[in-house]
């Protein structure tokens, strides 16, 4: 069956790419566009190379959005349709960054469709000293740290033109210059110009800036635009291609011969990304599983990812996994004869050219140390909508578009201070990505280059922790782009029903892409038969380090939030449905007398609801765990009887609660991390203290909306109130991060002291330093007797 996403362009699984596939063979190694030449002569970055259709624009290159750009007969071409995606489109460099001094850039281009807009050049994108990647992700909104664009019009004039602008962000207004060249005439398909930009220094401290356009053909000068007066900072950064097509009706345009000179121009080819963007992996007994994911690109019939370690005794590579390429661009990688009594260096290498490396380390045998993530969104405010970062409460600042405190993407901070706890294990369950950020979502059935598009960004920011730690992965609504999800097994959502009514929105072929990239390489599902329209499952249990791990899916098979049938009918108590019949059975065989360890349960959310509305009173929302009441009942028995500890995520905040089942304290202990980045904020704010408390605020002895007990023991609410944000907001989207709890997870499984210990860190506390510490009411510690 030939699939189509919303932009009426081809699906980019394999079998859609088998027919008309030969002769492309090489065309990875065509992208390589390095070449270190002296910093005075034209360095190529991209060229008309190619002549397959192909969707990724080489490892130089970052394309926003992946199905707004393709490559066609060799040229970078806009392939956006629809008219809001028309506006500013960029494909970002990521190997070269510009310093502020004397250099040159120059591209060729052209007219793909005629209409109204420009095409050029976008300079001096993210704030001073910004990670290349966050100044890589610049849309069609204007903002500050936005650039500056140097363009040539559907009119046949080139402009200066600002994209920093923070009030009319879609407006691009032309910045004065003296303007030249020979009479103007519109552009057209036929027509093959040379843009150049050359950035000059006028006098100390200020520059030049030279934008022309000439005929590629016979040098004529068609127009030219000098600006003077030049701030350096105005160009030091990023910079990225263009292709506009506003006002509707729209142009779009083509590029190929980029190229840089000048000591103006850094290089930085170790920025290259792609063609493998990053691989997970996990290992449990004597198989590891590995993903490599590639970047969305023409698949030939003969694609394959291999796996090789390097064998310390032979001093040689060893082959040990060879894959095909599948559907969503992953090649799925398994050894079932795997030494995990020692660590071993790996490199994935795909069969037209390009490696990823990485090290599996030696299973541990002592103490285990596990850091739990969740919910990281790309960006606050969209890179393509109207939006406004005005602060409205003390102590705010304005939170400029395209810096650090609204692109949140690549969490460096966030990534980095995890690495330095170094963890043996990460959890991410689940919200990888929002399907809202950075760009709008993608409503059709199947968006799978959109859904590329987001999730390659969480990759691309943690794969320096998943290439050498194991990673076990959930996904959550939001990977599959619903808000809530209430799974009913996993029939179809009905046409036009709330998500509360049950079911999956998007086509259950892309549903099972969404779970191949990101969860194939956990440990083998228990219980592989897919659900209602061949949904594929991967809830499992599986050991590793002396610790019994169980991997639910508790969105999956549950009852929708209305708890009526399919046909309108309320539903008994009785039949409502939390983790069904198999994970229960799962959960079963996991009955513990004491003898076998530590136990833990990776769940997507708190089996509870704490949350309270603005007033302090009891919330009561479905799509918590704490509905419905018998079906958390029954599960958090048997995770008792496990003597299991929980896992989760989802509710933004950072938790430790003792649940009740028959008795106000007789179930687990579940630890809900904090979320990675997230603008949809809760709070657990009683209106009174709650008795029982630490002596930490909002501890304490609590019942929710389901008459579900809870001992608070540990919680984290951002700075404001609930009713402080929603009375200047208008909601509970909340975008300023340094008011907000938010980080990761650790759970310490001491095996000698026999102790759990939950921590909860803020994103930006560096844990090596001398003044370090979690957040607070946080360590805390409990024997295994007492879980």
């Amino acid at each position: 069956m030939m699939m189509f996403d919303s932009y009426g362009l081809r699906l980019l699984t394999r079998r859609s790419f088998m027919k008309g596939a030969a002769g492309t063979a090489g065309v990875i190694a065509a992208r390589s566009f390095f070449r270190m030449d002296t910093a005075d002569t034209p360095e190529i970055i991209a060229s008309a190379s190619s002549a397959a259709e192909d969707w990724w624009l080489g490892p130089d290159l970052w394309a926003n959005r992946f199905q707004d750009w393709a490559l066609r007969g060799g040229r970078i071409t806009c392939v956006a349709t629809d008219p809001k995606s028309l506006q500013v489109r960029t494909a970002s460099v990521l190997t070269r960054c510009l310093t502020g001094r004397n250099g040159i850039l120059s591209v060729r281009t052209g007219t793909e469709t005629t209409g109204n807009g420009f095409s050029g050049f976008l300079i001096g994108t993210g704030e001073p000293g910004t990670d290349y990647r966050r100044a890589a992700l610049v849309g069609s909104a204007s903002g500050t740290a936005g650039g500056l664009l140097g363009v040539f019009g559907s009119d046949g004039r080139v402009r200066f033109r600002r994209h920093t602008d923070e009030i009319r962000q879609f407006a691009y207004p032309i910045i004065p210059a003296t303007m030249s060249g020979g009479r103007p005439t519109a552009r057209t398909v036929t027509e093959d110009v040379i843009l150049s930009l050359e950035v000059a220094e006028q006098a100390p401290g200020r520059l030049s800036l030279t934008l022309k356009a000439v005929q590629a053909a016979t040098g004529l000068l068609l127009s030219q635009a000098v600006l003077v007066d030049v701030v350096p900072e105005c160009v030091t950064g990023g910079f990225a291609l263009v292709s506009s097509g506003a006002p509707s009706p729209g142009a779009t345009y083509w590029f190929s011969d980029l190229s840089t000179s000048g000591a103006g121009v850094d290089l930085h080819p170790e920025r290259s990304f792609g063609p493998v963007a990053g691989t997970l992996f996990s290992v449990s007994g004597s198989t590891l599983k590995m993903t490599a994911q590639l970047m969305p690109m023409l698949l030939q019939p003969t694609d394959t990812v291999t796996l090789e370690i390097y064998d310390e005794t032979s001093l040689a590579w060893v082959q040990r996994s060879v894959a095909s390429v599948g559907g969503g661009f992953t090649a799925l990688l398994r050894v079932d004869d795997w030494d995990a009594m020692r660590g071993w260096d790996y490199r994935v290498s795909f069969s037209r050219g390009g490696a990823f490396d990485g090290h599996v380390p030696a299973e541990p045998t002592g103490n285990l140390l596990v850091a739990s993530l969740c919910c990281t969104k790309a960006s606050h405010r969209l890179v393509d909508g109207v939006t406004s970062g005005d602060p409205r409460l003390a102590g705010e600042e304005l939170l400029g578009l395209y810096t650090s405190q609204n692109v949140w993407f690549p969490y460096e901070q966030l990534a980095g201070n995890i690495a330095r706890q170094q963890p043996d294990m990460l959890v991410a369950l689940g919200d990888q990505f929002y399907e809202t950020a950075p760009t709008v979502k993608d409503a059709g059935a199947a968006p799978e280059l959109d859904f590329l598009y987001k999730y390659i960004q969480w990759l691309w920011a943690f794969r320096d922790l998943t290439r050498r730690i194991p990673c076990i992965v959930a996904v959550d609504d939001h990977d599959v782009y619903q808000g809530n999800l209430w799974g009913e097994g996993g029939v179809a959502l009905a046409a036009g029903a709330p998500y509360d009514s049950g079911g999956y929105v998007n086509s259950p072929e892309w549903v099972n892409i969404v779970q191949r990239v990101q969860c194939a390489h956990n440990p083998d599902p228990v219980d592989a038969t897919p659900i209602a329209q061949d949904i594929t499952v991967y809830f499992t249990g599986f050991s590793y380090g002396g610790v019994r791990f169980v991997l639910l899916e508790d969105r999956k098979f549950k009852t929708g939030g209305d708890g009526r049938d399919p046909y309108g009918n309320v539903l008994p108590p009785a039949q409502l449905v939390l983790l069904g019949d198999r994970q229960e059975a799962l959960l079963n065989s996991y009955t513990d007398d004491g003898s076998q360890g530590p136990t833990v349960i990776l769940t997507q959310t708190l089996s509870g609801c704490l949350q309270t509305k603005a007033d302090g009173s009891r919330a009561k929302y479905t799509d918590s765990n704490g509905w419905p009441p018998l079906g958390r009942k029954r599960a958090l028995q048997l995770v008792k009887n496990a003597r299991g500890v929980i896992l989760s995520g989802d509710t933004h905040v950072a938790s430790l609660v003792r649940h009740g089942i028959n008795a106000p304290l007789d179930g687990p202990l579940e630890f809900t991390a904090p979320a990675g980045s997230a603008s949809y904020q809760r709070w657990f704010e009683p209106a009174s203290p709650l008795p029982n408390g630490t002596g930490q605020p909002y501890t304490g002895d609590y019942v929710d909306g389901f008459g579900n007990h809870m001992r608070v023991l540990a919680v984290n609410n951002m700075h404001f109130t609930q009713k402080e944000v929603v009375t200047a907001y208008g909601n509970s989207q909340y975008g300023h991060r340094e008011f907000k709890e938010e980080g990761y997870g650790l759970l310490r499984i001491d095996r000698t002291q026999r102790t759990h210990t939950f921590e909860a860190w803020r994103w930006n506390v560096d844990p090596g330093s001398s003044l370090a510490a979690p957040m607070s009411g946080w360590p805390y510690t409990v024997s295994f007797d007492q879980v």
